[in-house]
């Protein structure tokens, strides 16, 4: 009984997942065709989530205040998250969308990492060898002895690095808190620091996209509700790969809307890491 309950979490978690990655792509569109700076739209994408998810907390009758084991672990997923949605919308601002979707989807490999880490979970010795050719598949995309490099790719690593400590905290507070808790103060704490960043622009702003910024805050929060409802189902090395289907969305949306297509290292680059998270899917459904 237990092992059934347990493969439909599992189930239940992938397909979340992918809800999630659908979610996120759709509003990184919305990023990318919108003219406002990186604060604003960032703090548009949180304030509008945290409206929403206080609302649902209130509805449900959800407690708000976070037990007192929880509150470390729920400081960095705050601290990791908000510093990662920034430089994830200033990759998306200055990057092809496809290369910015491939390199802060990097973050499945360090979820792995961390979890391993951090977590102790139990993860196959193979598992360590897509280091290689998600390393090489990096320097096809970033190309950083060309005159095609564009450092915001850095900026976009270390946007999959802040990501994956993120959801490594939501793995290790797991079924304490609720979902809606680990949101609500996740997007009240970041909306605090994007509206510092941004200061006086956010009140002088001209031309307001109210609809682009509405769009990125509710793809934004339905994809976040996706992504911690599955990290909370299942292990995070388990569900972490599916976030792929990320790129997948990304590229279609980016070549039908923006004609971006991009050059054939980056292709390459894409290959190897795909089929390095496709080496990692199926060690994982071994476990």
């Amino acid at each position: 009984m237990n092992m059934k309950i347990t493969i439909q979490n599992d189930n239940k978690a992938k397909l979340l997942m992918i809800v999630s990655a659908l979610s996120f792509s759709i509003m990184a569109s919305f990023v990318k065709a919108t003219p406002h700076s990186t604060a604003i739209k960032a703090f548009s994408r949180q304030i509008i989530s945290c409206i929403f998810i206080l609302i649902i907390i209130f509805i449900f009758n959800t407690r708000i205040i976070p037990l007192k084991k929880s509150r470390i672990k729920l400081f960095f997923r705050c601290l990791f998250g908000s510093l990662g949605i920034y430089l994830y919308f200033f990759s998306i601002d200055n990057l092809l969308l496809a290369n910015a979707s491939m390199l802060t989807r990097l973050s499945p490999f360090f979820v792995t990492l961390f979890a391993y880490l951090f977590l102790k979970e139990s993860i196959n010795k193979l598992n360590w060898l897509i280091f290689i050719p998600l390393m090489i598949g990096c320097l096809f995309i970033i190309k950083p002895n060309s005159n095609l490099f564009n450092p915001v790719s850095i900026y976009a690593i270390l946007s999959a690095i802040s990501g994956a400590l993120a959801y490594t905290m939501i793995k290790s507070i797991g079924k304490d808190e609720s979902a809606y808790t680990i949101i609500f103060w996740f997007t009240l704490s970041s909306s605090v620091l994007y509206a510092l960043i941004a200061g006086e622009e956010l009140f002088k702003m001209n031309n307001i996209e109210y609809l682009n910024l509405t769009m990125i805050g509710i793809f934004g929060l339905l994809g976040q509700i996706s992504l911690t409802l599955s990290y909370q189902l299942s292990k995070a090395s388990n569900v972490a790969p599916y976030s792929y289907f990320y790129i997948l969305f990304s590229g279609f949306i980016g070549y039908h809307l923006w004609n971006e297509l991009p050059d054939n290292l980056s292709l390459f680059g894409y290959f190897l890491i795909i089929c390095s998270y496709s080496i990692l899917l199926r060690l994982n459904n071994k476990i």
